[in-house]
Parts: structure tokens; C-alpha cells; sequence
């Protein structure tokens, strides 16, 4: 058993024995325990890193999800078992999938489908303790790296709505199938000025990096144009101007297996 799985399995059950401190209630997701405040945590099914390595076991379908995060103030990412896997952006409520067959254009996907996701991260996020920054300018994910270290913030879901240029995105296509392979993405630059809405995750701990970001990167978002024309996973956007929103989160849960030899 690695390391994250021993992670996962460990804050599940510290979370069960703190039935004094923390209420419990039963989830329809995997039939596990989750804590009773639904803003306390990430819950992560797959890893990153051991996706990227071929490991499509764990799976989640958006239909399990629906009763914790249909509606409500969500953020989340991640991808889909389709053979065109896309990018997913949860937010506002809503579930949206980009399509790297069409220069990332957003389809609204159901809460009520069985798709499976072999890569999702979700919380839902609080009202309070929030973390909000207007008129934010330049390169986005530098602004949030400097901010969120300054901050010392270890953990934070991340929503930001504004104006962008020069929006790079990677949509994911063929998702690994081992190790030997990689993941095969469509490329697209977004040059002119969009309004966008992003949303995804910051993780200082290289473990948590491993678990949660993309290589080598603390920040992990994902974005969609408000006309729905383009989407997908954000590797660099220079904002005109733009708002921040950061909700430190305290943990998260991990769902994850060790990957078949």
C-alpha cells in the first residue's frame, strides 16, 4: 500500500473517531464516513501524478455526487473516462466539460449521469474565512503562487472571474494507459480578450503537489469563456482584470488504490 493510500485511509479514520468533534454523516460516495461540515476538506478520487502514470481505476460517477455538490457553491476539476477524456470544471454549482476535439468548447454535463471520472477534486466551499482580492493584474498563476506564499497558506480552492488575454490551455485527449504512455492533449492559445471563470486548487507541500496539481506546480486550474467557446486546463493567462476569491481548506480525502503492476 503507498504512501497516499495510507494518507487517505488515515484521515478517514481519524475523521470516524472524532464523532465528539466533528459529527459524521454517511455518504452515497464510495460508502465512505465524511465529516458533517462540508467545506472542511478536497475530496480527491485518483491522484495526479499516479493518473498521469496510467492508473484509471478509481473512478467516481458524477451521479454519486450530485446530493454533496449539485446547486452549491463548488470548485472543483478534473476529467472523464470518455475516449476523448476532456478537462471537467466544477463550479458555481455546476459541472462543465471541455471538449479537445472542439478548441476546448464547454457542454454542461448532468448531475444525474453515470460518466465516470477517472481524476476528480471537489469541495464544496465556505461563506466565511474567505480570502478576496479585486483588480488583480498580470500573469495569474505567478499573482497566486506570490499571494498564497506570502499568505502561508498550505491548502486553498481557488475561484477567480475577470477579463484575460493570451490564455493557454492543454485539453486533455488520450489519457495514459500505462506507464510507457503519456497523455496526448490539445494545445490552444486564446488570444483575444475573454471574459473568463477559472476555479481549481494551490498545494505548497510537494506531496500534496503530487496529489492534487500538475508537475512541479503548486497552482492547478481550470477555466472556462462565459460564452462556453473555449475551456480547459489553464497553464498561463494574463489578467486584465480580474477578481481572487482563496478559501484556505484544511484537508483532504483521498480515494485512491495502489495502481495494477
Amino acid at each position: 500500500m503507498n504512501k497516499r493510500v495510507c494518507l487517505g485511509l488515515a484521515i478517514c479514520l481519524l475523521l470516524m473517531s472524532l464523532s465528539g468533534a466533528l459529527a459524521c454523516k454517511q455518504s452515497t460516495v464510495a460508502g465512505i464516513c465524511l465529516p458533517e461540515t462540508d467545506n472542511q476538506y478536497v475530496l480527491i478520487y485518483n491522484s495526479v501524478d499516479e493518473l498521469l502514470t496510467g492508473d484509471l481505476t478509481d473512478t467516481v460517477k458524477i451521479s454519486d455526487l450530485a446530493d454533496l455538490y449539485s446547486g452549491k457553491e463548488i470548485i472543483g476539476l478534473g476529467t472523464t473516462s470518455r475516449p476523448h477524456g476532456g478537462e471537467l470544471l466544477f463550479i458555481s454549482g455546476k459541472c462543465y466539460w471541455a471538449d479537445p476535439l472542439n478548441e476546448g468548447r464547454i457542454t454542461e454535463l448532468s448531475w444525474t449521469s453515470d460518466e465516470r471520472l477517472p481524476l476528480c477534486a471537489i469541495t464544496q466551499v465556505p461563506g466565511q474565512d474567505t480570502l478576496v482580492f479585486i483588480g488583480v493584474t498580470g500573469n495569474i498563476h505567478g499573482w497566486l503562487v506570490s499571494k498564497l506564499t506570502e499568505l502561508s497558506i498550505p491548502l486553498a480552492a481557488i475561484q477567480i472571474e475577470g477579463t484575460f488575454t493570451d490564455v493557454d490551455l492543454s485539453i486533455a485527449d488520450r489519457l495514459p494507459q500505462n506507464p510507457n504512455e503519456k497523455l496526448q492533449a490539445t494545445l490552444l492559445t486564446v488570444g483575444d480578450e475573454e471574459e473568463w471563470q477559472m476555479g481549481g486548487f494551490y498545494a505548497l507541500r510537494s506531496d500534496d503537489q503530487a496529489v492534487i496539481t500538475v508537475p512541479e506546480s503548486p497552482v492547478h486550474i481550470h477555466g472556462r469563456t462565459t460564452d462556453a467557446g473555449h475551456g480547459g486546463h489553464v497553464k498561463h493567462a494574463n489578467s486584465i482584470a480580474s477578481t481572487v476569491t482563496i478559501y484556505p481548506i484544511k484537508q483532504f480525502i483521498l480515494i485512491n488504490r495502489v495502481p495494477a503492476s
